[in-house]
């Protein structure tokens, strides 16, 4: 009878010695999260720049179009702290953007553990042009008529 009423701490003790192993395991869950955020948006951006380039027949406004929409989806959406450079190649059949980026991982722990690795990426989208003639032909035997 002397142990009525008293109750055990070992799963107190336990749990104490297992928390900080799953916080660390949580974050770094949500640090990948951003990361791979990060990537499926500079991702996007790449790609939507060299579909809306491809659309236009005059290679300035195709430069424009890809620059426009590489400004309207990157600024702002990017989680991470990112230094990065994009370039825009139009040639005769294609166009092609080439973001390389940079992720500042912050400081601390953090830094020094993942400073091995690779925080760099790069991506390259291209597109191929579209051609009036063939679009207004490829219209027409599907049956939609030239105006769409």
């Amino acid at each position: 009878m002397k142990n009525e009423g008293v109750l055990k701490g070992s799963l107190t003790i336990e749990i104490t010695l297992l928390m900080p192993f799953i916080l660390g395991v949580f974050m770094f869950v949500l640090f990948s999260g951003f990361v791979l955020h990060d990537k499926c948006v500079v991702n996007k951006a790449c790609m939507s720049a060299a579909l809306r380039g491809s659309q236009e027949s005059d290679d300035n406004i195709a430069v424009d179009k890809a620059a426009l929409a590489l400004s309207e989806v990157l600024p702002g959406k990017l989680i991470g702290k990112w230094s990065y450079n994009t370039s825009i190649d139009v040639g005769k059949d294609v166009i092609r953007i080439t973001f390389d980026g940079d992720t500042d991982i912050g400081s601390g722990l953090v830094k020094r553990v993942l400073s091995t690795g690779n925080t760099s990426h790069s991506y390259e989208c291209e597109s191929f042009r579209l051609k009036e003639a063939e679009y207004i032909r490829t219209s027409r035997k599907s049956g939609v008529g030239y105006c769409l």
